[in-house]
């Protein structure tokens, strides 16, 4: 046996020099694969249902606060008293936008992540003493007011001629908000002003009213915070989350192949990491309605704007995003995405319900505080 045949060849050509076999030598020492390094996590992938959440849930703090109607004309002035050369009006709405600065390349002063509130529910119920009687008709709106723009941030709007009608069995409203991340650093005051539309000669009726701040407790983990408000009429449950050092992601959702499973219900949802117990419905549909959907196939969305935690060193953070399609003889569809929260870009992933395929795209944003 020739024994060159176990040399390389920069080894068997006699013309090569020293510097000629080490050049060799780096060469291939560039095209050996590192041993024992793990691939790196990438930042959207397919719920894995084997997978169990080990991470437990976010802490629940149950506030009770009584309400005086009668202070809603203390608010308005002491509100313009102070912040009428920046609003205007108090029915001035926030139009700052979601996803302001998803294209910014270096980081700007007063631009970060920051602690944000994520609404999640509100639950109205009514007294036995006050007359009013299931189901109710709810107009009026609830709003968030930051330190951004001090201007109402809507969360929940209904005009008398659109009244939300609610049922013991089912007393939740139907949040369409907020417009954009909810920032958590002076009091963020909840304004809400609900009423109930009267029905054949009863006249509306005023059923709850409150301006109320929450201040920034700095906990050490994201939490949960039910704020149960109550008057002589009804009790009114906010359930929100305080989300610390957290990024805003808007989503959006495309019809991409294929069309919705018809006569298919429908759930579009978010969750995230650091408060898991908790959902935010995107969208609902039920056995009657169909998909919204745009010209293009763009699913219109009653909610779009989520703040998610930023990775830190202990918890591995993500946003999820989800959809369920429901049908008949028990026929269901589950598929999610996670999503590794960013300062900044947007991320897409595909979603499949039957031969619906769906493409969602979040768009992450640093938030600007003042």
């Amino acid at each position: 046996m020739d024994s060159k045949k176990g040399m390389s060849e920069m080894q068997m050509d006699p013309g090569a020099t020293s510097k000629d076999t080490a050049a060799g030598k780096r060469k291939m020492k560039k095209i050996v694969p590192e041993m024992g390094k793990k691939a790196a996590k990438p930042s959207v992938w397919k719920i894995d249902s084997t997978v169990k959440e080990t991470r437990p849930p976010a802490f629940l703090h149950k506030l009770t606060i009584p309400v005086d109607d009668d202070d809603r004309d203390e608010f308005n002035e002491s509100w313009m008293g102070t912040w009428g050369d920046f609003i205007v009006s108090m029915d001035r709405k926030t139009t700052i936008p979601s996803a302001g600065f998803t294209d910014l390349v270096t980081r700007r002063g007063g631009v970060y992540a920051v602690d944000t509130l994520q609404l999640f529910e509100v639950k109205v119920s009514i007294k036995e003493t006050s007359g009013s009687m299931w189901p109710l008709h709810v107009y009026g709106f609830i709003a968030a007011r930051d330190s951004v723009d001090y201007k109402r941030n809507i969360i929940f709007e209904r005009e008398k001629d659109n009244c939300q009608i609610i049922s013991e069995g089912f007393p939740y409203l139907a949040l369409t908000g907020p417009a954009r991340a909810v920032v958590l650093i002076d009091p963020v005051y909840f304004e809400i002003d609900l009423k109930v539309n009267g029905t054949g000669q009863s006249e509306d009726q005023d059923l709850i009213y409150i301006a109320d701040p929450f201040r920034n407790t700095n906990p050490f983990d994201s939490s949960v915070f039910t704020s149960v408000y109550t008057n002589k009429i009804s009790t009114l449950e906010l359930t929100f989350g305080h989300i610390i050092m957290s990024v805003e992601a808007s989503i959006s959702m495309k019809i991409i192949h294929g069309s919705w499973p018809d006569g298919f219900r429908g759930s579009f949802a978010a969750r995230t990491a650091s408060i898991n117990n908790m959902t935010i419905w995107l969208l609902q549909i039920g056995d009657n309605n169909e998909l919204p959907l745009a010209d293009d196939g763009t699913i219109k969305l009653q909610r779009h704007v989520v703040c998610a935690e930023i990775k830190n060193a202990e918890n591995e953070e993500y946003l999820e995003v989800s959809v369920g399609g429901y049908g008949v003889g028990w026929q269901r569809f589950d598929a999610g995405l996670h999503f590794t929260p960013q300062e900044r870009g947007k991320l897409k992933g595909i979603l499949n319900v039957d031969s619906c395929e769906i493409e969602v795209t979040v768009s992450w944003s640093l938030i600007k505080y003042c």
